[in-house]
């Protein structure tokens, strides 16, 4: 039996927030953290009246006024109120111009703009034009209704300058506004960028008196290294317009695989700067499709491409082909042929099956299987390659055709494109966490979603299909400090979730290079007995809480979807009638469904570490079955993954062993790392031996 989507959402925990006091929300564990923060404090009131909001708007949609028109005065003017004391209070604390709107405000009303995409960013020179490219160019939503905001924390690496110039290459009916926050710290750049959309669009309302925009209008937010399937913001969107009661939607994130190739031995990664300098030199291969996102390597599949003499011949997915001569030479010597679009993006065919996506800025898995194909891979590579790519196609797999439904989490919402009704993000705005030891805000990524949590505001996960990619440093931070037995860079993966998001955040993009050459000569043991069982334990013991804590509601027939898409292929029929019985009794539900949010998490995570714990061999199957229903969709042949598989179900259990737990104040003051304490940046890191096992 299936629930449709309002029904998982309506069993979601954090909902029960809204029967709690404003007082009870601001002494939570969440916004504790806050009074050691350098922001402004949220008043009651501020509380009260959104969960008034939710109240009336929740009644007017079960009553099938799903649009704020008729009926929805009252509402609108709460999501006023809201707006306008988030935006005094934030004028007192940091002065005027932390909420100017821009000068463009105007405009923006006459073009109908209802979609800011506010991009934070410190030094990203290596990835910022793929995150503004991956947006400028979303497909399947009207642009023209779209504004991306590029916050600048005084970068000195040319970021601004590359901004300017993706924005001259890239014609997008977006409008792009260039700012740049002189305080520093990205927090700060995110409160400034969201901040300042937040008094436009309050602009905006003055100007036509259309406050109904409060509840329509979103912002969202994301770093400067993270790029976006190009249907992501249509998806959101089209979530966002369709379902009213929805406040917050985080997208499905993954690392970019490509990227984390780097991590293996014998990869090549492409100059395509390079490449594109010799592509201007020959006449390139015109075909229809286009090749300015993922989906033409979907069109030109890999079992489909092969050398023919001097040239690579593509065949199309729906028939017929195109013959590529390998008219050029890359810089590491292999050839490679050159495709166009009609609209002049460029694609680069390599003879070893490699199709080079020139101005698609997600890179997909087409690499990682064509590299995995030809057998790039060492086999004393097994365990990294799980660490740093089976993991990810796991997730998506899992997630995309396994069954698993997106809407029975209830996502922490990063810095990966978080989008938010304007009305929802006024409550708290972009918050910043402190912790107790360490010299600089921390934990700025997740905290906006959970002050809107914190009054039963309605967050969800947005669709595996439209997914995000970042970049792999926070991989890297995580396997360096598993390696090293630190927590720096990163939070503690072990520990309970609001200490995970409070941790130490540091940007290294000076000594990614040296991070990733580091990680690279690690041996295989360690990452089948340290990387591998520690970051796989981390989103199953995610998944698992949420799946039981929507398991825990006394809704049976929710509970059959769950069993069925979730626990009973992950489990196997036969240990979870066990487990059932030993962990799941209806006398744990029914404590677990008792507890309030917080330590309704903090348990149903015991209980997601038990089901690990006791089940972990099935567990690996299940990881197996799906990678290998991976594989088979896309064309694997078997005799290239089946070895990756040894020795799967007897690895390692990672929660069987606890973690040392390192202060990350003493690793910061210790002599490994230069840091930039005022920006939160690594400048430097002095050679030293890893302590690997």
């Amino acid at each position: 039996m299936s629930h449709d989507r309002r029904s998982i959402w309506n069993r979601l925990p954090a909902l029960v927030n809204r029967k709690q006091t404003p007082e009870e929300a601001l002494n939570s564990r969440l916004l504790e953290l806050m009074h050691s923060s350098n922001v402004n404090k949220i008043p009651p009131q501020q509380l009260a009246e959104a969960q008034r909001v939710l109240a009336l708007r929740e009644a007017l949609i079960a009553a099938g006024s799903e649009t704020p028109d008729t009926g929805w005065d009252e509402v609108i003017a709460l999501q006023r109120c809201i707006v306008e004391r988030h935006l005094t209070a934030r004028a007192e604390f940091y002065g005027a111009e932390q909420v100017q709107p821009f000068d463009e405000a105007t405009e923006l009303v006459a073009e109908g703009r209802d979609t800011f995409l506010i991009i934070k960013f410190m030094d990203e020179a290596p990835h910022i034009r793929a995150t503004l490219a991956s947006l400028l160019t979303q497909t399947r939503v009207d642009l023209g209704r779209v504004v991306i905001v590029a916050v600048d924390n005084n970068s000195t690496d040319g970021s601004d300058r590359i901004i300017q110039q993706t924005i001259a290459e890239i014609p997008s009916r977006a409008r792009v506004i260039y700012l740049n926050q002189s305080v520093p710290g990205g927090g700060s750049a995110a409160r400034y960028g969201t901040d300042r959309t937040m008094a436009t669009l309050y602009r905006m309302c003055q100007l036509d008196q259309d406050w109904r925009r409060l509840q329509s209008a979103r912002l969202a937010v994301t770093d400067g290294d993270t790029v976006y399937h190009h249907e992501v913001v249509h998806a959101l969107c089209e979530l966002f317009d369709h379902e009213p009661g929805v406040d917050g939607v985080m997208p499905f994130l993954i690392y970019k695989l490509t990227a984390a190739l780097r991590f293996f031995r014998d990869y090549q990664a492409p100059d395509e700067q390079a490449l594109a300098e010799q592509a201007r030199a020959v006449e390139p291969v015109t075909v229809n499709e286009r090749l300015s996102n993922a989906d033409a390597q979907r069109c030109y599949p890999r079992a489909g491409r092969c050398r023919d003499g001097e040239a690579v011949l593509l065949q199309h997915v729906d028939g017929g082909s195109v013959r590529v001569p390998l008219t050029c030479v890359a810089p590491d010597g292999r050839r490679f042929g050159v495709l166009s679009d009609a609209e002049g993006a460029l694609a680069f065919v390599f003879e070893d099956r490699y199709l080079v996506l020139h101005q698609a800025p997600v890179s997909g898995f087409d690499a990682a299987l064509v590299f995995l194909e030809n057998q790039g891979v060492g086999r004393d590579e097994q365990w990294k390659w799980h660490t740093a790519i089976g993991h990810d196609l796991f997730l998506l797999w899992m997630f995309q055709q396994g069954g698993v439904p997106e809407e029975i989490v209830a996502p922490d919402t990063s810095d990966a494109l978080k989008m938010f009704r304007c009305w929802a993000f006024a409550i708290g705005g972009q918050h910043q966490l402190s912790r107790p030891g360490l010299k600089i805000v921390t934990g700025t990524d997740y905290q906006s979603g959970r002050v809107l949590q914190s009054v039963g505001c309605l967050t969800v996960l947005g669709t595996a299909d439209a997914w995000a990619e970042t970049e792999v440093d926070r991989l890297a931070k995580m396997v360096r400090n598993f390696s090293n037995e630190q927590s720096v860079f990163y939070g503690e993966t072990r520990s309970r979730g609001l200490d995970r998001a409070s941790g130490l955040y540091l940007h290294m993009t000076r000594i990614q290079g040296k991070v990733e050459q580091e990680i690279r000569d690690y041996p295989d043991a360690f990452f089948r007995d340290i990387a591998f069982p520690e970051r796989v334990v981390f989103p199953l013991r995610w998944l698992l809480q949420n799946a039981l804590c929507a398991y825990a509601d006394d809704d049976a027939a929710l509970r059959e979807q769950i069993e069925q898409q979730l626990l009973l292929p992950m489990l196997g029929a036969e240990r979870f009638e066990v487990l059932q019985a030993e962990v799941l009794p209806e006398a744990a539900l029914a404590r677990l469904r008792a507890l309030p949010l917080d330590a309704k998490r903090d348990h149903a995570e015991e209980l997601a570490e038990a089901l690990i714990m006791d089940a972990y061999p099935e567990i690996m199957h299940f990881y197996r079955r799906t990678l290998a229903a991976f594989f088979a969709a896309h064309g694997v042949d078997e005799a290239h993954y089946a070895w990756l598989f040894e020795g799967m179900e007897q690895g390692r259990n990672a929660l069987r062993e606890a973690r040392p737990r390192v202060d990350p104040a003493a690793v910061w003051q210790g002599s490994e790392f230069v840091i930039d304490q005022a920006r939160g940046q690594v400048v430097q890191m002095h050679d030293k031996q890893a302590a690997v096992v």
